[in-house]
């Protein structure tokens, strides 16, 4: 997941999204507000960013069942309309799945195939319909991993580091 080739900016876009998401969340500006004082919000973002590819390489088996997805559908050299139309709308990140939606998508789907075997078979618009789906959660589920497995775990690590060495510096002023 580096910067080279055509998914380079898609990732770079996906990475700042899940990083702003992060940032929001409340686990993290609990942390943030722990830190007062000896480490911003900006600096936190900073470190982030100086460590995108090692934070996305934590969720590399992720990222390629979502390229191999998107390639099923738009062939390897990037995206085509199918693509396009799989992608979650700006502003819906995956923490907005909610299991009531879960719960619709499935039943969407049983209720799609169940009325392709009554009607006697699939139709090239339903395999496409099928693979713009697999493709929107494969983008999900690597979308999650950043977020849960990449970014948020690293900017509590960093925060954890900081308050880490401001104890420490602490304790050795005391008994200094």
């Amino acid at each position: 997941m580096t910067d080279a080739g055509p998914s380079g900016r898609e990732v770079g876009v996906v990475f700042e999204r899940m990083l702003d998401q992060a940032l929001n969340s409340q686990q993290v500006r609990d942390a943030l507000d722990r830190a007062a004082g000896v480490f911003s919000r900006e600096q936190l973002r900073t470190r982030a960013q100086e460590a995108r590819t090692a934070i996305t390489a934590a969720v590399a088996v992720e990222y390629q069942a979502y390229v191999r997805a998107r390639s099923a559908v738009t062939g390897p050299h990037g995206p085509a309309d199918g693509a396009r139309r799989a992608a979650p709308a700006r502003g819906a990140g995956p923490l907005l799945l909610l299991p009531a939606a879960a719960r619709a998508v499935l039943r969407l789907r049983v209720t799609r195939r169940g009325a392709r075997s009554a009607g006697g078979g699939r139709t090239p618009a339903d395999a496409e319909a099928d693979a713009a789906a697999d493709v929107a959660r494969a983008r999900e589920v690597w979308e999650l991993a950043l977020l849960e497995r990449g970014v948020v775990p690293f900017l509590l690590g960093r925060l954890e580091e900081v308050l880490m060495r401001e104890r420490g510096d602490r304790a050795g002023r005391r008994s200094g």
